[in-house]
């Protein structure tokens, strides 16, 4: 893991309280605080998780309780959308955008999922299940995916959800896709991969697969299981590749599983593939974030060379003499201390406006640690270094 940052700042605060003769009336630590930066975040993402980051337009939209919130993507101050429309008392689930419009639902309305243009909500879809929409899967296809809950019961012994996926016919017009996940130790669908018209949906100890109009359960390997469940799905060079626990696995490839990532039971995340320094040599980096739970301590991501997914197994391990990916932060905490929930990256970027270089955009959010971004300089090859959004 990506710990450097951490030990030196360990190292040197040992080195302040040694050799400091006397911090004054204001202490240690309140002299540390006056070189902390001003910014220190959003208030709306401080300590807490934001549900989805992505784009549309010109603005980077974000959802975090029942709050869509915007920024411009060449920088500025993040300011609450107004989602006219939005059912009362309930929070956003999920939100996508495929360049046209931005989606997002709420739970617990039942079948609530809006449109927004860049100018104005309105409605989406025609769901009619009676069932809150719990997430939105969109395939780098432009697919749309709603997935609802169904639950029955009251107490431990009788209790039952179920989570159904259906498909939009782009128009709003949904329909089954097939897949029913009715173990609750599965997890909600929340990552799709999609080539060559089929499709795979994760589920935590479940895979689907399939068109969209008759998605089936995948056949998988015992590594993907309730207790080791799987989070997310992407595509490098046509390989459709989950995160499980522990490994990664290419599912077009009877799910051949890759070396392992920290411990077997190291949680894997959201997997994007971004731009290395090319000055150096380098090639692009597969990054792997890691998600804690309850049970365990685990966080940060790993990094490991994108090549090596041409002829993917066991040689897909990370690299932890790669800083491809800069960690460098203003901040004590950084994401090595932090639960990963999900990547974002822009490759299309902005322009800066002073030095007319184009910069390109990853975001990471976080399991109550908000959401942070880091920023590639196409022409220098650098990254800024990760900083709290």
């Amino acid at each position: 893991m990506k710990r450097i940052l951490n030990i030196t700042a360990a190292v040197l605060l040992a080195a302040a309280v040694l050799v400091s003769c006397d911090p004054g009336p204001a202490g240690l630590f309140a002299m540390l605080e006056r070189e902390t930066p001003k910014n220190k975040g959003t208030a709306a993402f401080n300590a807490n998780t934001a549900v989805f980051v992505t784009r549309l337009g010109a603005n980077y939209y974000a959802g975090v309780g029942a709050k869509v919130l915007r920024r411009p993507v060449a920088g500025g101050a993040w300011q609450e959308v107004a989602v006219t429309g939005a059912p009362a008392g309930s929070y956003i689930t999920a939100g996508v955008s495929d360049g046209t419009n931005l989606y997002v639902s709420f739970s617990p309305a039942a079948d609530s999922i809006m449109a927004f243009n860049g100018a104005a909500w309105s409605a989406y879809g025609d769901l009619a299940t009676g069932d809150p929409v719990q997430s939105l899967l969109l395939a780098s296809d432009d697919q749309l995916f709603a997935v609802t809950q169904s639950s029955t019961g009251t107490s431990s012994s009788d209790y039952s959800t179920e989570y159904s996926i259906y498909y939009d016919d782009g128009s709003g017009n949904f329909a089954s896709s097939g897949a029913a996940v009715t173990d609750v130790a599965c997890g909600v669908p929340r990552s799709v991969a999609t080539t060559a018209g089929t499709y795979w949906i994760v589920a935590g100890n479940k895979v689907f697969t399939g068109p969209e109009t008759n998605l089936a359960e995948d056949a998988i390997p015992a590594d993907i299981s309730a207790n080791k469940p799987a989070f997310g799905a992407f595509i490098d060079g046509g390989r459709v590749l989950i995160s499980g626990t522990g490994f990664l696995f290419d599912a077009v490839a009877g799910y051949t599983k890759s070396g392992t990532f920290g411990s077997a039971e190291r949680r894997l995340s959201s997997v994007v593939v971004v731009p290395a320094n090319a000055a150096s040599g380098a090639t692009n980096a597969v990054l792997v974030g890691v998600k804690s739970w309850a049970s365990d301590k685990f966080r940060g991501y790993y990094e490991y060379d994108a090549d090596l997914n041409s002829s993917f197994g066991t040689s897909v391990v990370p690299n932890n003499t790669w800083d491809l990916v800069s960690d460098n932060s203003n901040y004590v905490t950084t994401l090595d201390d932090l639960s990963i929930e999900g990547f974002y990256y822009d490759p299309t970027g902005y322009t800066d406006a002073e030095t007319t270089h184009l910069i390109r955009v990853l975001f990471a959010r976080t399991v109550g640690g908000g959401l942070w971004s880091n920023h590639f300089d196409t022409v220098t090859q650098t990254w800024s270094g990760w900083d709290r959004e």
